[in-house]
């Protein structure tokens, strides 16, 4: 028993104890104090401050940095923003904090320490002692980025004048968001290489979230002339206030030319479920046809019309809008494309059988479909759009005007867009449509209704005058509607006009009579 003071005397020199033990009112806990970092880099250190030995009391800390390399930049942030103090209330036991060191671009390789202080204030602290934590960043130009460019197909084929897309991806190994340059480092000569968003815009930077990544796109446009072999394009990304570059090659073969003995057809079929239709001349044929690729590698095709009648049109348009008119498209490897071709016949065509032959053209090389437009005068002549006049006749006196109601119906299987009235004109008759007098959109099977007011001039003459009111969409055009409009002089009001100069008359006798001459 008497050893026992003595051991104790011995070993409670020897004896350590832990951050946040009854000595301190603060404690620093951290997983990482070491880092390896490149010239440049933005290095972040995640620590916990926590409150000491059994206090629940608010406590108030302040930050200081007591050690930091030459041309250094650091600071301690909370929730983002940059602090030199804190208060971790009586609820609160504990904060999450990040130390953010940048590196400067020249340093040299090596082991940089950088020591920040913590010291309690406040009127209920007692222990005012500083709290010391110590990060190590060390420098390696050899080290691993913080960031990663790849791609998920890095190498591709295609054919001289065919361009091809690869998607890429930047991912961001930082904790913060970070900005990375987008650039170009080499291409063969005389190739086109454009860096673009997932929108289609050139970049020349992106933004990326930390720990998060932002895709982009590469498209390589090999020339004409390019010869076969395998081609290499070298693109790079590099954190803004770096010089460290992280590069991503992508391959390019080109592949050797069709077979000259093969027709475009052994690559492309020229489809059309309906090759022959039968229409009044007065009216447009519409073919649906398709192009689908059975090659291996993307192909541009030019639309031409190799053949048709003298004074015909023929066009192609998108299935979606047919006023957006096609040239050419990018038919990728196995794709269809499907569009719809217009023909237009002469007006005066007669009754007869008409070839159009429509071709699909890349290089010297073509694919051919041949279309046929039967036109039958003698078809029934099916009226698609009417118009109806409430009423069909009226009365009205010089100078005087009443208003007609135009019913306009689409009877056919398809909206009708812009439909608007015409109406000639006829001596002494105005005719005002009211509104703007046009139907932005009709339904199949719905009908409108448009205001008219039918004015007869003051010096019209008397007699029958007939209006003619028509509708069109496009060209598309209803049959006129016939109203005839009677313009007749009112007899009251003839008699009225000799009833007033009668009494004129006898006005001025009276006054003769009665006043004589003076």
């Amino acid at each position: 028993m008497k050893l026992l003071p003595i051991l104790l005397m011995v070993l409670l020199p020897l004896m350590s104890f832990p951050a946040g033990a009854d000595f301190s009112s603060l404690a620093v806990l951290n997983e990482i104090s070491g880092k390896v970092a490149k010239p440049g880099d933005l290095v972040e250190f995640s620590f916990t401050l926590e409150k000491g030995y059994n206090t629940s009391e608010s406590t108030s800390v302040t930050f200081f940095l007591e050690k930091v390399p030459e041309n250094w930049t650091a600071g301690i942030y909370a929730d983002g923003t940059q602090v030199s103090q804190i208060t971790l209330p009586e609820e609160a036991g504990e904060k999450e904090l990040t130390l953010k060191v940048r590196v400067p671009e020249n340093e040299k390789d090596g082991a940089y320490p950088v020591k920040i202080g913590l010291r309690p204030y406040g009127e209920s602290i007692r222990n005012y002692d500083t709290v010391y934590q110590e990060f190590t960043v060390t420098i390696d130009r050899n080290a691993m980025s913080n960031m990663e460019i790849y791609s998920d197909i890095p190498g591709k084929k295609t054919h001289p004048g065919i361009p091809v897309s690869f998607g890429a991806t930047v991912e961001n190994k930082y904790k913060s968001r970070a900005n990375f340059q987008i650039y170009l480092v080499s291409k063969p000569e005389g190739w086109g290489v454009d860096l673009l968003s997932t929108d289609g815009t050139r970049i020349t930077r992106l933004g990326v979230p930390g720990e998060g990544n932002q895709q982009f796109s590469v498209t390589v446009n090999p020339p004409l002339n390019a010869t076969k072999g395998d081609y290499e394009v070298l693109v790079a990304a590099c954190p803004e206030k770096s010089n460290q570059s992280v590069l991503l090659p992508l391959s390019v073969t080109i592949n050797p030319e069709m077979a000259k003995n093969e027709d475009l057809s052994a690559y492309v079929e020229f489809n059309s479920s309906i090759v022959g239709l039968a229409i009044r001349p007065e009216k447009t044929a519409k073919f649906a046809v398709s192009l689908r690729s059975r090659y291996d590698q993307p192909l541009k095709l030019n639309l031409k019309v190799l053949s048709q009648p003298e004074g015909w049109n023929t066009e192609f348009v998108t299935d979606d809008d047919e006023d957006e008119r096609l040239s050419s498209f990018m038919l990728g490897a196995g794709e269809e494309q499907a569009f719809i071709v217009k023909v237009k016949p002469f007006l005066n065509a007669t009754s007869g059988l008409y070839p159009i032959t429509v071709a699909a053209v890349s290089g010297n090389r073509t694919v051919s479909r041949q279309l046929e437009v039967n036109i039958n005068n003698n078809l029934e002549n099916a009226e698609l759009l009417k118009v109806d006049s409430n009423p069909s006749e009226l009365t009205l006196n010089p100078g005087s005007s009443s208003e007609i109601r135009i019913n306009v119906e689409n009877r056919g299987n398809d909206p009708l867009e812009d439909v608007t009235l015409e109406i000639n004109e006829v001596t002494g008759i105005t005719s005002q449509i009211q509104g703007f007098g046009t139907i932005e959109e009709l339904e199949a099977g719905e009908s409108k209704t448009i205001p008219v007011q039918i004015t007869a001039n003051a010096n019209a003459g008397s007699g029958v005058k007939e209006i003619f009111v028509r509708a069109k969409s496009d060209d598309l055009v209803s049959s006129e509607k016939s109203i005839k409009v009677n313009v007749e002089k009112s007899s009251s009001s003839g008699l009225l006009g000799i009833a007033l100069l009668g009494f004129a008359i006898i006005v001025l006798v009276f006054v003769v009579r009665k006043f004589g001459r003076r």
